[in-house]
């Protein structure tokens, strides 16, 4: 460029001097025709040029040089201390350099690169710090999910950290799927209490047509896609604000491969906030969600074996005794009354003996279940030994409970237990029933005299029977 420059200039200058020399040699011509000889246009001509020459080197050049002389020092110091390379060196700087458009390019090169590696320098901040939080968000997450029992907080806080980890993220929900529909579960920028009741039929959410299932999806124009609600779900939606958003990022949730609620990630400023290398980040939260779901599974399940009895499905001892004790000291303070039942299974072991162990468990599970499903059916129900249980009927006396169990005795009394449709034997029982207060203010007292009533009931019934 800049020899395309100097060769320009060059051309300028020789078509000037031709012009000066035609000028000249015409206006002696002009002036002279008599005397007129080439060899005089030719001095003169000269003679202009040195004068012009002398004036332009004084006047001109010698200023020239000492003003460029002055800049290319001034530029060499300058750029010496302002150009950094990536690596840290100075940029190196010729010393024979006179010419102050190189000086200038080299100073703009300079700033190139120390733009560029500010650029670098931000971006590098920025994944850092996207990492760290995500880091960090990965240990909260992970403890909550280990030591907490409360699925909803565990939700809440993955959707929150979604929110602040994610690019352009300002609102979202999580909804989970219960066969038949989906409800939100979590919610971050809107209205938890207006929409609690808010129903997603399989069909209406994003991922419905999508071609896989389980990965992300981003939605650039949420309103227009809700617009194929119906019109009471869509006005809802409309009423609660819930339109404002206009693009979403969404992901399914998993256990073991089975479908059971969604993610969305919305903002509300633009139609193209999310991009594909967000997709990786959504869907780590979603298989987040799938663990602590499946791992509150468990603990439910871990729950359940520890207070129930797998055959019967009513409490064990432990659980039974738990929930009495509640009871007990709840009902100290409102000073009301409860009535205890203890209640044995009679001839069980001749039962199992005869038909086999089965035979006695499908008596014990149709004792059971008669129980548990009766109108009358006791507050607590618990199975306290092999064939033995007990009953917490609240705020009933000992008489209302004593007519409850004839009930229920009188009932296996019309309709004997079968077996292959056979009509083998009636089942029965010996019950106790203590009342509290009136016989007992303590469980060890209550306990005592129910077991103590129930033998002497058991004991009348093998007196009839033989």
């Amino acid at each position: 460029m800049r020899q395309r420059k100097s060769c320009l200039f060059r051309h300028i200058i020789m078509a000037f001097l031709l012009l000066v020399i035609s000028s000249v040699d015409f206006l002696n011509r002009s002036l002279f025709p008599y005397s007129y000889h080439p060899f005089y246009s030719l001095f003169i001509i000269t003679l202009a040029i040195i004068v012009f020459i002398s004036i332009s080197h004084k006047w001109y050049h010698m200023p020239y040089v000492q003003v460029i002389d002055k800049l290319s020092e001034y530029y060499k110091d300058f750029i010496g201390e302002a150009s950094i390379t990536k690596d840290g060196s100075k940029l190196s700087v010729d010393p024979q350099i006179n010419d102050l458009g190189e000086l200038i390019d080299l100073y703009k090169s300079a700033q190139r690169q120390q733009t560029e590696l500010v650029c670098q320098l931000t971006n590098t901040n920025r994944v850092l710090d996207q990492n760290n939080k995500f880091a960090n968000a990965i240990v909260q997450i992970t403890s909550e999910i280990l030591h907490s029992r409360d699925i909803h907080s565990i939700l809440q806080l993955i959707l929150n950290k979604a929110i602040e980890i994610i690019p352009n993220a300002q609102k979202g929900s999580i909804l989970l799927y219960n066969n038949d529909y989906l409800e939100f579960k979590a919610m971050y920028g809107y209205d938890m209490e207006a929409l609690k009741d808010f129903r997603f039929s399989f069909n209406e959410i994003f991922q419905y047509n999508a071609k896989d299932l389980y990965e992300p999806i981003i939605i650039t124009d949420v309103e227009q896609f809700n617009r194929s609600l119906k019109k009471d779900k869509y006005n809802i939606l409309k009423e609660t604000r819930s339109f404002e958003q206009n693009s979403c990022i969404s992901c399914a949730i998993s256990i073991d491969n089975e479908f059971y609620g969604t993610i969305n990630i919305d903002n509300d400023e633009s139609n193209y906030a999310f991009l594909d290398e967000h997709k990786p980040i959504v869907k780590y939260f979603a298989e987040q969600i799938g663990i602590a779901l499946k791992n509150a599974q468990l603990l439910e399940k871990i729950l359940y074996m520890s207070q129930y009895d797998s055959l019967t499905k009513v409490c064990n001892r432990a659980y039974f005794e738990e929930q009495l004790s509640t009871l007990h000291k709840d009902y100290i303070q409102k000073k009301q009354i409860f009535t205890l039942v203890v209640l044995d299974m009679n001839d069980l072991k001749l039962t199992n003996d005869t038909f086999g162990h089965e035979i006695g468990d499908k008596l014990i599970v149709t004792l059971t279940e008669h129980i548990s499903n009766i109108e009358q059916k006791p507050a607590i129900f618990g199975r306290v030994g092999g064939d033995e249980f007990a009953m917490v009927y609240k705020d009933k006396s000992a008489q209302e409970v004593h007519e409850i169990m004839q009930n229920i005795r009188q009932s296996f009394n019309e309709v004997p237990f079968k077996l292959n449709n056979l009509e083998i034997l009636n089942i029965s029982f010996g019950y106790g029933l203590s009342t509290f207060p009136d016989d007992g203010e303590d469980l060890t007292s209550l306990f005592k005299n129910a077991d103590y009533l129930m033998y002497i009931d058991k004991r009348n019934y093998k007196d009839i029977s033989h």
